[in-house]
């Protein structure tokens, strides 16, 4: 395969280094000359170094010849453009677009992009690995739902009356501190890592999980 990868940073030197360790002819753009020396070292590919928005570069590293380009540079501007040159000036059967800000996704897809990875994205799937390990469903039928949660130390549901959940229309189905149940009567107040089990609509479980762990 032809390989084109423009950008020469952590992303694109990874792409780089497996097609080429693979067999596959690799062709890197990059503007930044320590980088471009940096790879030309490293790896057993062709380097040119330059504005990859440029056409006149493009067509001596002969983008017309490749099979997928990976536009991965660090300026969604820079990633956007040349998505746009290979797919509509040179026909590249596969472009991927790398991008910082997923509000730029449409612009990305516009250019006719056959992928788009959005890296600000990422950061939810780490929150995530938080936030849903302390916050999970147990049931879910004709939108009625059983939620578990874990009320962490920050929340502002903490040293809150129990009553307060009625605020958000669930309702408490009970208390577990440590290793005791209590009954989720109105003298209960929420401490940090109280788990609860609560209930209520799909709309309103959801709303208490952004109520506690924000938007994510």
């Amino acid at each position: 395969m032809y390989i084109f990868v423009v950008g020469g940073g952590r992303i694109g030197y990874s792409i780089a280094e497996y097609f080429s360790n693979r067999g596959d002819k690799v062709i890197v753009v990059e503007k930044n000359k320590k980088i471009c020396d940096f790879l030309a070292k490293s790896l057993d590919v062709t380097v040119y170094c330059g504005d990859a928005r440029s056409i006149a570069l493009l067509e001596d590293a002969e983008m017309d010849k490749a099979d997928v380009v990976f536009a991965v540079s660090g300026s969604d501007t820079v990633n956007i453009r040349v998505a746009e040159i290979a797919k509509k000036r040179f026909g590249v059967p596969t472009v991927v677009v790398r991008l910082n800000h997923s509000e730029n996704r449409e612009k990305a897809l516009q250019t006719g992009a056959d992928h788009v990875i959005c890296l600000d994205e990422f950061a939810d799937v780490f929150i995530k690995t938080i936030t849903e390990s302390e916050f999970r469903i147990i049931y879910d039928r004709s939108g009625f739902s059983i939620a578990e949660i874990k009320i962490p130390p920050d929340s502002s549901l903490v040293g809150q009356s129990i009553k307060v959940l009625e605020e958000l229309e669930v309702k408490p189905i009970a208390v577990f501190r440590e290793t005791v149940y209590f009954s989720p009567t109105e003298n209960i107040v929420i401490e940090a890592d109280d788990i609860l089990l609560v209930t209520g609509s799909q709309q309103a479980i959801n709303k208490l999980k952004e109520h506690i762990f924000g938007a994510v």
